[in-house]
């Protein structure tokens, strides 16, 4: 991205990175006015963005400008590739061939260059997301060009409609919003920093195409808006007071008087993962399937994972806190501060407690019905299905041509054959801080004893190169059949959609776990139904024998 005057001076040209080219709105043409020659716009390459010259797909790296200088004796080289990257990220949803530029302090992968780059090889990543209209502050752009939502598949506003659902239920993740859904998760899980084992979400920035912020953050506390799956009630404090603090700090930003206005960009990821409704459900999913994994462990499972086997964690990193309030309960400081004018604490425990009073917040003040004592109905089958596809599977492209084009996964016709990516799903949960669950055993085994289990090829050798490759990836169909039973031969969507009023029956392979193991919960106990069968069958033997009551 350099140009060459006639004196032997170089000029880099500027770059203009354009995340989503609609008509009429992107490229300001006013930009290029005297300047035609000395900037390059990036677009997507089936977007249609004025002026574009440089068009780059999901996963490319854009060229970054090189200069360099010679007088003969030495030479002086400013590679911007030997520093920084921008990874093209893929997100189908608000247009076709939306995509997000991720900024990283660490040159791409196989970049060779000659400049020497000091601190290249630092452990710490820094990333900066551009965004675009893909992800706001408080929410995201809405679904334009996704695949239509029917209503009925829309919980948020129909929550009724969630009852009828089941394993053999049609799911449509490139529809509406759960097409943005799958777009946040694929951009947290690229995110990821390879070379650190928690989550990057403390050192990514986000940089949002529009300065939605306050009205964005005003919606969730609007009764008439918040649905009942995100209402407040069902999250823990922590998250409340946190929108609210950042909601506040917003509107008073943009309140000041013109000409002194400040932006309320960029903003952190792990705090946008607390203040943006879209990672919130998408961490609720993440919960869901974790206990899905541990009952199918449980009850389910074929094999153990061997002890030696077990793979050792850090615990996920303490969440920064960097909010302008900090809200506690005001019982839990003045019993410290009681303790401390007593003598009971020195300063030093007094300064320990009060440093652990706000994680208290994290903890619901409603308990709700254990897990375990919901799966596996028909209902949470469906949503574990659901998790699965959004939270392990890469955005499809809208067309088999666009698929091609921007080197994005190919829609399919039949949910089944939906591919599952392992180290996504792992990714994906490690950066809600989910992996810590499990007990003895750690739920990456979990996951990884799944996979194994659900392969119908499981003689392929482990020193296979092509089957280590294909290792991670598995068809939903697979998991499905594996984790709760759902039977293969599913009918096609087009049978499904043909007939949407009336509901699929489910059908389950009749070895499945989970329905000759249902879980019920009596006085605090859990009892598998096969035990309370045979009870109810001996019973009524009983009574037909002769003499019996």
């Amino acid at each position: 991205l350099t140009t060459k005057r006639s004196s032997g001076e170089f000029k880099a040209k500027k770059p203009i990175l354009v995340s989503a080219g609609r008509s009429g709105r992107a490229g300001q043409p006013e930009l290029y006015e005297g300047n035609r020659g000395n900037i390059v716009v990036v677009g997507g390459a089936v977007e249609q963005v004025p002026h574009c010259n440089l068009y780059v797909k999901n996963g490319c790296f854009v060229p970054l400008p090189c200069l360099s200088l010679s007088d003969g004796v030495t030479t002086l080289e400013n590679d911007m590739n030997a520093t920084i990257s921008i990874e093209v990220i893929g997100v189908p949803s608000h247009t076709r061939g939306s995509v997000v530029f991720a900024l990283r302090s660490r040159p791409a992968p196989g970049i060779v260059t000659s400049a020497v780059v000091v601190g290249a090889n630092e452990s710490h990543l820094k990333t900066h997301l551009f965004t675009g209209d893909a992800i706001f502050t408080g929410g995201a752009g809405a679904p334009f060009e996704a695949d239509l939502e029917r209503s009925r598949d829309n919980f948020l506003k129909n929550p009724k409609k969630l009852k009828s659902k089941n394993g053999n239920s049609l799911i449509r993740p490139q529809a509406g919003s759960l097409s943005i859904e799958r777009c946040f998760a694929e951009v947290l899980t690229r995110v990821s920093d390879p070379y650190s084992s928690g989550s990057s979400s403390q050192t990514t920035l986000l940089y949002p195409g529009h300065e939605y912020t306050t009205e964005l953050l005003m919606r969730q506390f609007d009764q008439k808006t918040i649905t009942q799956d995100g209402h407040w009630v069902r999250m823990g404090p922590s998250i409340f007071f946190e929108t609210a603090s950042h909601y506040f700090t917003s509107a008073h930003r943009r309140a000041l008087p013109q000409g002194q206005k400040l932006l309320t960009i960029p903003t952190p990821l792990e705090k946008e993962m607390i203040v943006n409704p879209h990672f919130r459900t998408l961490k609720r999913r993440g919960e869901h399937l974790v206990n899905a994994l541990l009952l199918w462990y449980e009850y389910g499972a074929k094999n153990r994972v061997p002890a030696e086997v077990r793979a050792i964690f850090p615990p996920p990193s303490e969440r920064r806190k960097d909010s302008i309030f900090t809200t506690v309960y005001s019982d839990d400081l003045r019993s410290i501060l009681q303790d401390l004018r007593t003598g009971k604490i020195d300063p030093v425990s007094a300064a320990d407690q009060i440093e652990t009073l706000d994680s208290k917040l994290d903890e619901n003040l409603i308990a709700r019905r254990p897990i375990p004592s919901t799966l596996p109905s028909h209902k949470n089958v469906y949503l574990g299905i659901l998790a699965t596809i959004v939270l392990g599977s890469a955005p499809a492209a809208v067309t088999l041509s666009d698929a091609n084009i921007m080197n994005m996964a190919v829609p399919v016709t039949c949910t089944d054959e939906i591919l599952i990516s392992k180290s996504r799903l792992i990714s994906a949960l490690r950066q809600f801080g989910l992996l810590s669950g499990g007990g003895a055993v750690h739920l990456e085994d979990i996951i990884a004893l799944l996979w194994d289990e659900a392969r119908l090829d499981n003689n392929s050798k482990e020193n296979d190169v092509e089957s280590s490759i294909d290792n991670d990836l598995i068809e939903l169909g697979l998991l499905k059949l594996s984790l709760f039973g759902v039977a293969l031969n599913q009918p096609s969507w087009f049978s499904k959609f043909c007939v949407p009023c009336i509901p699929s029956k489910p059908e389950y392979d009749e070895d499945s776990w989970a329905t000759t193991s249902k879980l019920k919960r009596t006085k605090g106990e859990l009892l598998k139904t096969t035990k309370a069968l045979n009870y109810r069958h001996e019973l009524a033997t009983h009574e037909k024998a002769p003499g019996g009551r």
